[in-house]
């Protein structure tokens, strides 16, 4: 389904069901910041700037647990987020090259042309393939709290929404990269309002 649309029913059934995730997303990116998302090291993938487009992330306020309804509890960053993670993702490559590093660090770890997209509570990330081949537009997954380096997680940002809307509608499982099943479910603690966080099962 056409990213545009998925969000869109994945933003009626937020509001229907876990308000507090609803609250939580961003009005559209300035179109200034879309364009700029990348600072013209290379073309963001058209998913990325549909995305911007519909919502500037999915943590408006930083502060509450709501947000988080990419699995594993991962909030969607705005554009201004991505540049900061791309400027990292060089910093970190452009150290690992001084240092003589490269081969444990260029497209293990970091990427100049890996676009950062969410991030969790633990530093994970999940970072839009922008390198030419087969993989481009591919979701990965970081995490060196638990050793996941450039796992695929999805196609594209397409195939995320998709299997996110598909398993709060269904309840269809999706797989982490540690190969783990994550499972939604909406928490509502009267604290604060009903948002959906994701409970991992292995074996």
């Amino acid at each position: 389904m056409e990213l545009a649309q998925t969000v869109a029913r994945l933003d009626q059934w937020l509001k229907e069901h876990a308000p507090g995730d609803f609250r939580q997303l961003a009005p559209p990116a300035e179109p200034a910041l879309v364009t700029a998302v990348a600072e013209n090291r290379f073309e963001p993938h058209p998913d990325v700037r549909s995305w911007l487009a519909l919502h500037d992330g999915s943590a408006l306020d930083p502060t509450p647990a709501a947000g988080a309804f990419v699995p594993t509890d991962f909030p969607l960053l705005g554009a201004v987020g991505m540049s900061v993670g791309l400027r990292e993702m060089e910093e970190e490559v452009a150290r690992a090259l001084e240092e003589d590093e490269a081969e444990y660090v260029v497209g293990v770890t970091a990427d100049v042309r890996w676009l950062p997209v969410a991030m969790n509570h633990t530093g994970g990330q999940l970072v839009v393939d922008h390198r030419e081949g087969p993989g481009f537009g591919a979701v990965l997954e970081l995490d060196p709290s638990i050793d996941v380096n450039g796992v695929k997680r999805w196609d594209s940002l397409s195939h995320l929404f998709d299997s996110v809307l598909d398993a709060l509608v269904h309840g269809t499982p999706v797989a982490t990269a540690s190969g783990a099943r994550s499972f939604p479910r909406i928490e509502d603690t009267g604290n604060s309002l009903p948002h959906v966080v994701w409970d991992i099962y292995y074996g």
